[in-house]
């Protein structure tokens, strides 16, 4: 037998819940402690990083915007 979790309300307090719950399992987590702030400067987003050497919360939004930044600088120079 599962067992299902079942919640009264209106849809936003469900969905409330449900996020509240999901803050909570994480915080709980040994794994709280690979949460970071997503590097590029535009950005307030904060991920889970499963690598070590992770810097942006999406490499191909973040991660290019600061690649492509970088680059035009480098070339703007010459």
């Amino acid at each position: 037998m599962t067992a299902t979790r079942r919640r009264d309300g209106s849809p936003g307090l469900r969905l409330a819940a449900c996020l509240a719950e999901a803050a909570a399992e994480l915080l709980a987590d040994p794994a709280v402690t690979r949460i970071r702030e997503c590097e590029a400067d535009d950005c307030v987003m904060l991920f889970l990083a499963a690598h070590p050497r992770r810097r942006w919360c999406s490499a191909t939004r973040c991660g290019n915007r600061v690649r492509v930044a970088r680059h035009y600088q480098r070339t703007k120079a010459r």
